[in-house]
């Protein structure tokens, strides 16, 4: 680590910034999201706002099926 890595403008751009954690390995998690509060991929999928409410709407809108099918891809990561 040097000094330019304590720099506040380095601070500053990364505030507000969650780090999505990557799905590899996802079913052996057993709390999901940045801050653990999700105990369900479903959950963590619903919880999901922001930049990604398309992608939850779109979830919410399939049947229960499909959601299914979702679930258990995920599962198998």
């Amino acid at each position: 680590m040097t000094w330019e890595d304590l720099r506040l403008d380095r601070f500053r751009s990364s505030e507000n910034r969650v780090r999505t954690a990557p799905l590899w390995g996802v079913r052996l998690r057993p709390r999901l999201m940045h801050d653990g509060a999700s105990l369900t991929l479903r959950g963590a999928i619903v919880r999901h706002r922001g930049e990604a409410s398309r992608v939850t709407r779109r979830f919410e809108g399939l049947g229960p099926a499909d959601q299914k099918a979702i679930i258990e891809f995920l599962k198998s990561l």
